[in-house]
């Protein structure tokens, strides 16, 4: 692949002023991330509406949920390698299938820090603005809901590389047993061709519900009636597995 370097990084890696961005943004993801969680947290405990968490962290990795499964589904079946800005990632998404271990050689700062590029500074203005002013609730409450939603979105190909691993770490396994992160035998079903269920890969609990009510055949038919077509895809090798 004229996009990918041997060591399974992108060519734009190489790029010394990305090179520092991903780097940096991977470096500021934690304390980011916590002040915009940990802030209005504390602002909505000590205006009493502390129990409005237990509602929206939830709701935060849901949303990361259905956005992971979201993006998968499009980069897996529209575009090509040559769609301008998104070709490289669509690639990486293709190519995925035929090599679903090529994920596990990537280190912490590759596997999250092309979400992190993006994401970070997203929540560090929304954080920004949030010190700037007097926040009233509803704002707290919407800060605290989209910065985990970010979060997980950063953490999402990280559980995804969990679910690829052939060997895991006991701790891992128990994560994965009670579905706290992407288990490898529900993400198998997505490895099955045609590859056409089971996107979400944060923690893919968005998945059955989304199989049920056939959410993705129904996006792909609205798209195809204004002309937005599935690409091609070439034959690819998966394991078995069925949809429970």
């Amino acid at each position: 692949m004229d996009t990918l370097l041997d060591d399974n990084r992108r060519v734009e890696e190489e790029h010394p002023v990305y090179l520092f961005l991903i780097k940096a943004a991977v470096l500021l993801f934690p304390p980011v991330l916590l002040a915009a969680i940990v802030l209005p947290g504390y602002y909505l405990a000590q205006a009493g509406f502390g129990f409005w968490l237990l509602l929206l962290i939830p709701l935060g990795l849901l949303a990361s949920d259905f956005t992971s499964g979201l993006f998968h589904w499009f980069f897996d079946n529209y575009g090509t390698p040559q769609t301008p800005v998104f070709g490289q990632t669509i690639e990486l998404f293709r190519v995925h299938h035929d090599l679903p271990q090529d994920i596990c050689k990537s280190n912490f700062t590759f596997t999250v820090g092309h979400v992190c590029v993006w994401s970070v500074p997203m929540i560090a203005a929304h954080l920004l603005v949030y010190l700037w002013i007097q926040p009233p609730l509803l704002f707290s409450a919407w800060t605290v809901f989209f910065s985990t939603a970010h979060m997980f979105l950063i953490l999402t190909n990280q559980f995804h590389k969990w679910a690829h691993l052939p060997e895991k770490p006991e701790w891992l396994l128990w994560l994965q047993k009670h579905r706290f992160v992407l288990d490898t035998p529900h993400h198998e079903v997505h490895h099955t061709p045609p590859y056409s269920s089971y996107y979400c890969i944060t923690t893919g609990w968005m998945n059955p519900f989304l199989y049920k009510i056939k959410f993705f055949p129904r996006m792909e038919m609205l798209l195809a009636k204004i002309g937005i077509n599935k690409a091609e895809q070439q034959p690819q090798i998966g394991v078995k597995a069925t949809v429970s």
